[in-house]
């Protein structure tokens, strides 16, 4: 990652002109025009001179120091870090969170029902019980804690260190007294957590000092200060079982970026629903491709709206660390409802514990916000609609253009679009394009999309292994030994529906150079939680892993490992030069229906997304044995593996 690193005292020459600021405004704005009435752009020249000035006079002149730092879990930047070591020679981050506010509103008159949370003016005068002047933003206390989070489970260097400190701080350089931030409503910062002693306001320089000094030594710690500068996020994986922390109330430790922007999105609506600012109903589509969380995120607006309509979540154990699931509050008129997904329904019920109804007449009625996870799978676009709109003021619809399987299925942005304009409700739409799955999972995504939809190379660039095998047998034993020395992978076989499913362990057969390759097809309903979750050499003892997932069981979930059967039903004609299908190769009936009633393009599309979708089920390694040997020579050229 590129970063902007400078000693304190060199930094402090350059922000005493424009130079620091412009070099920053530079390097968030990749050299368009410096606007000097940009709001960061006076933090930067009205903030930063007061710091590194602080800074010096400290005797941390000659001591690292990076603008602007990546928080990838924040969807923000560190204002600033710096680089030391401690008094046990430890090597020491200071987080550095600077704020211009003179003052933030009351917590009480300004509708804040979060501990996280605080009203800061969008003028110098704010009007009780307006909403229009004020907004809402996160404590700086919370982003500090956020970094110190981010940092020791994402940033290479961090995780890497054989011992580090993280000391946060919390600069108000134009506040006389911050001790409205650790009264009151927010007096759990001081009475529950150390964090509310490094927040220091205008009035506050010796305390600062004497708070840094405390810990951290005067001498320069270069070494460190370049793999931070050169560090990379590594994110952890966020499967289904995280899903637990969000429903039991925890901050949004699980989102990154573009997933924490869409979330604020939302929180506003639901802020205007609450305050009956929304005259009409609202429908926010939020598109993700696979591995950008649209799970994860959907769950957590239930928790947004648990928060922001007062259902009892007041402090700050409740907020950041309970255990307690605020569903159980009979007060949440809200719901997350399935479409079709089957297996991921049970998966949720039987992994998160929490039951998710079909979107179907047996939801409840009169809520304010209802969330529509898989929505591209939705057949009858009017009915469910019509539906969801009887029952909720918000709907919230989560989708895929490419992850329709069927050419019946109706999700599209433009058919939400369409609806929405033909019925009189506001439409919004957000997108999600950062890979959650696999940690930045790379460009496996966008070169699958350009090898399917573009017919263009596109060479990976990605985190994940991707390989190629030369029969199946081979693929076993990739999984099976990973399973072996790891207790917590969950390793499946996978493959297109191109065998028959009659339930036995023959189903699935394919003849290699190794010899006869026999293996079953994944449980039926019922038995499907268990059949996901198996991991490590239990997974092997069981027979888990011997079963093979298909589309259907497969779409909406993710695994460690995966060895990936690309069948004979979808392959590239090496003459032709294009993608064909083979509909005499497909074995569900159902699919192979559809697919000879659609058209060649709308048939060519539900076969490239299915596959797309097969082949994004891996957060740590794809295996891929080609039945066809002319995809496997185009398949390899084209993403160069």
């Amino acid at each position: 990652m590129k970063k902007v690193m400078k000693t304190v005292n060199v930094a402090l020459e350059l922000s005493r002109s424009a130079a620091l600021a412009n070099e920053l405004w530079n390097y968030e704005h990749e050299n368009s025009i410096v606007n000097p009435n940009d709001s960061e752009y006076k933090s930067w020249r009205n903030s930063l001179p007061v710091l590194l000035e602080l800074l010096s006079q400290a005797g941390f002149g000659e001591n690292d120091i990076l603008f602007e730092y990546p928080s990838i879990a924040t969807g923000g930047r560190i204002d600033a870090v710096l680089v030391g070591k401690n008094h046990q020679g430890i090597d020491t981050l200071v987080t550095i969170e600077l704020k211009q506010w003179s003052f933030v509103g009351d917590p009480t008159s300004y509708q804040v029902k979060d501990v996280t949370e605080v009203a800061i003016p969008l003028s110098m005068t704010m009007s009780p019980g307006n909403p229009d002047s004020f907004d809402i933003r996160r404590h700086p206390l919370q982003q500090v804690r956020l970094y110190q989070k981010d940092l020791s489970r994402n940033n290479s260097a961090v995780k890497s260190a054989s011992a580090i400190a993280i000391k946060p701080l919390v600069f108000l350089h134009n506040c006389e007294d911050v001790s409205l931030l650790l009264s009151g409503k927010y007096q759990a910062w001081q009475t529950q957590s150390t964090l509310g002693k490094s927040i220091f306001g205008k009035n506050d320089v010796a305390d600062l000092i004497a708070y840094l000094t405390s810990d951290l030594t005067t001498v320069p710690n270069h070494d460190f200060a370049q793999k931070f500068a050169e560090a990379q996020y590594m994110l952890q994986l966020s499967d289904l079982q995280g899903l637990r922390s969000v429903l039991a109330g925890q901050e949004n430790a699980l989102m990154v970026q573009d997933q924490e922007a869409v979330d604020h999105f939302v929180q506003k609506k639901l802020r205007a629903l609450k305050n009956a600012q929304i005259k009409r109903k609202q429908m926010i589509v939020v598109s993700g491709q696979p591995g950008t969380g649209k799970t994860i995120v959907g769950l957590h607006f239930l928790y947004d709206y648990a928060k922001i309509f007062n259902t009892g979540l007041q402090n700050l154990d409740e907020v950041l660390a309970n255990n307690k699931n605020v569903f159980d509050n009979k007060t949440v008129k809200a719901a997350f409802v399935l479409p079709r997904s089957r297996t991921v329904h049970e998966v949720i019920d039987q992994t998160v514990g929490l039951s998710v109804p079909y979107l179907g007449w047996k939801l409840p009625r009169d809520n304010d916000l209802l969330i529509i996870d898989e929505a591209h799978r939705i057949q009858d676009l009017k009915k469910d609609l019509d539906l969801a709109f009887s029952r909720a003021d918000i709907v919230i619809i989560l989708q895929d253009d490419k992850q329709r399987i069927l050419p019946n299925e109706r999700g599209t942005v433009r058919n939400f679009y369409q609806y929405a304009q033909q019925h009189g409700i506001e439409f919004s739409h957000q997108e999600l394009k950062i890979q959650k799955r696999s940690g930045l999972q790379g460009n496996l995504v966008a070169a699958l999309d350009t090898l399917f939809y573009d017919n263009k190379p596109l060479r990976l660039d990605t985190p994940l292994e991707v390989e190629v095998h030369a029969t199946p047998q081979s693929l076993e034993r990739m999984i099976k030994n990973d399973a072996y020395h790891n207790e917590n992978h969950r390793n499946k076989l996978i493959a297109p529906f191109d065998w028959v499913w009659n339930k036995r362990d023959s189903d699935i057969s394919i003849q290699s150079a190794e010899g006869l390759f026999q293996k079953p097809w994944n449980p039926v309903m019922g038995l499907q939680a268990a059949w996901y979750d198996a991991k490590g050499k239990d997974s092997i003892d069981s027979g888990s892993i011997d079963k093979v997932g298909c589309i259907y069981t497969t779409q909406g979930l993710e695994f460690d490992n995966v060895g990936f059967i690309w069948g004979p039903d979808f392959r590239w004609n090496k003459l032709q030069q294009k993608w064909v299908i083979d509909v005499n190769s497909i074995q569900d009936n159902g699919l192979k229906n559809n697919i000879q009633k659609s058209s060649q393009e709308e048939a060519e599309l539900i076969m490239k997304n299915i596959y797309r979708i097969l082949l994004t089920r891996a957060t740590k390694r794809l295996g891929i044995y080609f039945m066809d040997d002319d995809t496997r020579e185009h398949v390899q050229q084209y993403l160069g593996i």
